[in-house]
């Protein structure tokens, strides 16, 4: 079965910058590593303005690929010098939780 559903996934926010960033609640995408699919659209439950230097925010949400030990994610984040994505690969998400430090 090539598509997946991994529910109730925290995906945690940290902020490593030195100035507040942005997360909007759209623009990120998830996939899982080799999968034949492709990129999901991901879409937060919520967007974070205003995250401090060296905070975090979490929001839980049911993703479109399998909870697999090497996911991929491509998160849209903004600051003072215009919008970023950074990418995340082999992130494991097995235990339904993962982490992304934004910089």
């Amino acid at each position: 079965m090539a598509l997946g559903s991994c529910k109730n996934v925290e995906l945690t926010f940290k902020n490593g910058t030195n100035q507040q960033i942005s997360i909007p609640k759209d623009g990120h995408r998830v996939k899982n590593k080799g999968s034949i699919e492709g990129w999901n659209q991901l879409v937060l439950g919520a967007s974070k303005s205003n995250l401090q230097a060296g905070d975090s925010w979490s929001n839980t949400l049911k993703l479109n690929i399998k909870c697999v030990t090497d996911a991929e994610f491509e998160i849209k984040w903004s600051d003072n010098n215009g919008d970023h994505f950074s990418n995340f690969t082999s992130v494991n998400i097995s235990d339904q939780k993962a982490t992304f430090t934004l910089k």
